[in-house]
C-alpha cells in the first residue's frame, strides 16, 4: 500500500500541471483576442468604400435648406413634387449639390426604401452571426467597387449620404451603402433567380414608324420590392458644364438605368448572362449615368462602352433620335459586339440574351435564352413588332409593351413570364426621342396611364409648351380578371408560407389560387406537389399534367416535372 505522503506528493504534479496551463491561457488569451480585434479593424479599414474629400466651401454653397411651397419642396432651385402620378425631381447645380438636394427632397423615400429591404434581410438571414458573415465577405469581394467611379459621381454620391439620415451605419457607413446600392445591379446579377433577367425593350425608326420618328419601348421587369414601383420617379438632372437629361428609377439613385438626353441619346440597360466573368469594373448604373451627360451620338455611347471596364455582362438599347439609328451593344467583362438597326428595316429588338455570332458557342447565353424567358419573349416582341412595323407610333409601342399573349397569339394567364408584359415591372416607358419626348407609367406596373414630359419644357427652358398628352391605362385596369389574378397571387404566397409548416393548409390557399385563376401555372405545380407528398398518385399526375399544358415559363421546372411523371 502506497503511503498517504506519497500519494499526496504524486497527486499534486497534474494540480501544479492545471495551474501552469491556466496561468500561460491566461497570458496568452488577451493577447489572442487583441490580435484579432487589431486584424478586425484591419479588415475594416481595407474593405470600407471612402468618401471623397469635400472642400469646406464646396459644403456650405450647396447645402442649403429645405422649404415647402404648397405640394413642392425646394432645396436652392432643386425640387421635388408628385403632380401627375409619379414622383418628379429636378436637380441643378455641381455634383455635391446634385447629390445634397436629392438626399434633403427624397428623405423619407429613401428611408422608407432602406427599412424595407434591411426588414426582408433580418427575415431571409435571421441568424445575427450569418449576417455578420456575408456582410464580411460583399465586403470582401466588392471592395473596390468604388475605386472607378468618376470623381463626379462620388462627390455627388458623398452630397446623397450627407443629405440622408442614416438609420443602419451599424451595417455599413452611410456613403458605404450608397456605393453599394449603385452596384446592386451588378452584384445581384449571378443569382440563379436574379430579379433582373426578364426586361424587354425594341426601337422603330425610319420606315417602321408612323412619322419617320425614333420610337422606343421599354420594359424594366426588376421583381424587387413594391416601394420602388409604388415610388418611382422621373429625376430631371441639369449637371452644371454637362448635358442634361431625364432618367426614369428612383430617388436616392444617382445613376442610370433608363435615360433620354437633350442631345436625342436614349440608353436604357438589360441584365445578360455569359461564360465571360467579371471583375473590376464600373457599376452599370454609373456608367450610363456618364453616357447620359456626354454622349451626343450612337458612336460616342459605343466608345463609352468599350473603353470602360465593366463587372458584369448587360446589353444597352441605344437611340438617336437626331439621326433615327438605334443599335444593341451586347457587352460582358471581356468583348463588345455592336448589332446596328438595318435602316431599310427601321427595327431592332433586345430581351437578356445575345444574337451576335461570337455567342454561339456562350453555354450562359444560351442558358439563359433556353432556360428562362428570354427567348419566348423575344419570339414574341419579334411578331409584334413585325406585325406593327410602319405604323408605330408611342401609342402603339404601348400596346405591344403591354402585350400579354405569347409565341404564336397563344393565349396565356396573367402574370405567365414568357409574355411581355407579366406584371411584374418596376418601371415602363414610351419614348419619341425625336420629339425628345419620354411617357412614363404610373403603375402599378404597366397597368395605370402614362404620362408624358417634353423635354425641350423640362431641360431647355421652354416652358411655354403645352404637356403631351397622356397614353390611357391598360383595358384590364378595373377588370374582373384583374381582381382574380391579383387575389390569386395572394393565394397562392400564402400558400407558399405555409407550405413546410401546415401541408394541410398550404393544399387550402394553393387550391383558392387554382380556382381564381385557372390559368396559372404554378398553383398546378405547388398542389401536385402537395397531393404526392400525401400518396395521392393520381391527384398529383392530374395536376402536373395541367401544369405542363399552361406554357410554364422556365425550363428547368418543365423538365423537373416530366422527370417526376415517369415516376408516378
Amino acid at each position: 500500500m502506497m503511503p498517504k505522503s506519497e500519494a499526496l506528493f504524486l497527486g499534486s504534479k497534474p494540480r501544479t500541471a492545471g495551474r501552469r496551463w491556466g496561468r500561460r491561457i491566461a497570458i496568452v488569451a488577451p493577447i489572442v483576442l487583441f490580435c484579432v480585434f487589431v486584424g478586425y479593424l484591419i479588415f475594416l479599414r481595407m474593405t470600407r468604400v471612402e468618401p471623397p474629400a469635400i472642400e469646406p466651401a464646396t459644403r456650405a454653397a450647396a447645402e442649403l435648406p429645405l422649404e415647402v411651397k404648397g405640394g413642392r419642396a425646394y432645396v436652392g432651385s432643386s425640387w421635388l413634387g408628385r403632380e401627375r402620378g409619379i414622383w418628379e425631381a429636378h436637380l441643378n447645380g455641381e455634383p455635391y449639390a446634385l447629390g445634397w438636394a436629392q438626399g434633403r427632397l427624397g428623405n423619407r423615400l429613401f428611408l422608407e426604401a432602406e427599412d424595407y429591404m434591411f426588414g426582408e434581410m433580418a427575415r431571409y438571414v435571421p441568424s445575427k452571426i450569418a449576417l455578420w458573415l456575408i456582410r464580411g465577405g460583399v465586403r470582401m469581394q466588392y471592395r473596390h467597387v468604388g475605386d472607378l467611379l468618376p470623381p463626379g459621381r462620388a462627390e455627388e454620391i458623398a452630397g446623397l449620404a450627407r443629405g440622408v439620415d442614416d438609420l443602419h451605419g451599424d451595417f455599413l457607413p452611410i456613403y458605404h451603402r450608397l456605393v453599394f446600392y449603385h452596384a446592386l445591379h451588378d452584384i445581384t446579377q449571378g443569382l440563379e433567380h436574379s430579379p433582373l433577367l426578364g426586361c424587354s425593350a425594341f426601337a422603330a425608326s425610319g420606315p417602321a414608324s408612323s412619322n419617320g420618328h425614333l420610337v422606343i419601348g421599354r420594359n424594366f421587369d426588376f421583381e424587387g420590392p413594391e416601394i420602388f414601383d409604388r415610388e418611382k420617379a422621373i429625376l430631371f438632372f441639369k449637371p452644371r458644364g454637362k448635358i442634361p437629361f431625364a432618367s426614369v428609377a428612383w430617388l436616392g439613385m444617382s445613376g442610370v438605368i433608363t435615360g433620354l438626353n437633350a442631345e436625342g441619346i436614349y440608353v436604357s440597360v438589360n441584365a445578360a448572362r455569359s461564360d465571360d466573368k467579371g471583375g473590376e469594373g464600373m457599376p452599370v448604373e454609373i456608367l450610363v449615368r456618364e453616357i447620359m451627360e456626354q454622349a451626343k451620338s450612337v458612336d460616342d455611347v459605343v466608345a463609352l462602352v468599350k473603353k470602360t471596364p465593366v463587372m458584369v455582362p448587360d446589353f444597352y438599347l441605344v437611340g438617336d433620335g437626331k439621326t433615327g439609328e438605334s443599335a444593341v451593344i451586347e457587352r460582358t467583362p471581356r468583348r463588345t459586339e455592336v448589332r446596328r438597326v438595318n435602316r431599310a428595316d427601321g427595327t431592332i429588338l433586345l430581351t437578356n440574351h445575345a444574337l451576335a455570332q461570337s455567342f454561339a458557342a456562350d453555354a450562359e447565353n444560351d442558358r439563359l435564352k433556353r432556360y428562362m424567358t428570354s427567348g419566348a419573349r423575344y419570339k414574341r416582341l419579334e411578331e409584334l413588332v413585325k406585325h406593327a412595323r410602319g405604323q408605330i407610333d408611342p401609342r402603339r409601342a404601348l400596346e405591344i409593351l403591354r402585350d400579354k399573349r405569347g409565341t404564336g397569339n397563344v393565349e396565356l394567364g396573367l402574370g405567365n413570364r414568357n409574355t411581355l408584359d407579366a406584371i411584374i415591372a418596376t418601371h415602363s416607358v414610351v419614348v419619341d426621342a425625336t420629339a425628345l419626348t419620354i411617357w412614363v407609367g404610373t403603375g402599378p406596373h404597366l397597368i395605370g396611364k402614362y404620362v408624358g414630359y417634353d423635354l425641350h419644357k423640362e431641360l431647355l427652358g421652354d416652358v411655354q409648351r403645352a404637356q403631351p398628352a397622356d397614353l390611357p391605362e391598360d383595358p384590364i385596369a378595373q377588370s374582373d380578371e384583374l381582381r382574380s389574378y391579383t387575389l390569386a397571387h395572394a393565394e397562392l404566397r400564402a400558400a407558399e408560407r405555409l407550405r413546410k409548416r401546415d401541408p394541410d393548409r398550404a393544399l387550402e390557399e394553393a387550391r383558392r389560387a387554382e380556382g381564381l385563376e385557372d390559368k396559372l401555372p404554378e398553383p398546378h405545380r405547388l398542389i401536385g406537389d402537395l397531393l404526392r407528398d400525401r400518396g395521392d398518385r393520381d391527384g398529383a399526375r392530374r395536376q402536373y399534367q395541367r401544369f405542363l399544358e399552361l406554357s410554364p415559363p422556365y425550363l428547368k421546372d418543365i423538365e423537373d416535372v416530366k422527370g417526376i411523371l415517369s415516376t408516378l
